[in-house]
């Protein structure tokens, strides 16, 4: 996918204009291939409140729509782990290199999410994107399924840090 075809996607004509809830989603769900420079540049003009708000509520829906006698108790912990982490990088978006690691794993999210090795849905391999929607489908009504979410594809995000600033001795 080049520039022109993922704004065309998108419905933006500029990064600055990529702002809504529906055109994150659209940006991890499309099966096209996103090479990470050109998603890491249409992350570039995101702001903190919507990279932060869309990684909080786009990884709540996706762990809202786990079955409740699905055994995931990993898999939760896994995308727990993942919105934390990108939610940290949302706070500070603009300082040192947090934009480019915000883009580089919501990248690496958005592989997983249609990487081939997914989970087993009714004992068929589905991508962990199509098991979601599946479930999501589930949430609202449609035929329930049987989930077999314990062997899903690794999802480690990059360490968390934190800049704790400088500790001075203080006296007892």
């Amino acid at each position: 996918m080049n520039k022109d075809e993922l704004y065309a996607l998108l419905e933006i004509d500029s990064p600055a204009d990529l702002e809504y809830f529906e055109q994150l989603a659209d940006l991890l769900e499309t099966e096209e291939d996103i090479s990470r420079d050109l998603f890491e540049d249409v992350l570039s003009g995101i702001t903190p409140e919507n990279a932060g708000e869309f990684a909080e509520n786009y990884l709540a829906d996706l762990l809202n729509a786990i079955p409740e006698d699905a055994s995931a108790e990993d898999l939760t912990e896994a995308l727990d782990s993942m919105q934390q982490r990108l939610m940290l990088l949302a706070q500070d978006l603009d300082e040192g290199e947090n934009r480019a690691e915000f883009a580089a794993e919501l990248h690496k999210f958005k592989d997983w999410l249609h990487g081939e090795q997914g989970v087993l849905v009714d004992g068929t391999p589905l991508s962990m994107l199509e098991a979601f929607t599946e479930m999501r489908a589930e949430k609202l009504g449609a035929a329930s399924h049987d989930y077999a979410l314990e062997n899903f594809p690794p999802l480690v995000p990059e360490e968390l840090t934190f800049d704790l600033g400088r500790f001075e001795k203080i006296e007892l």
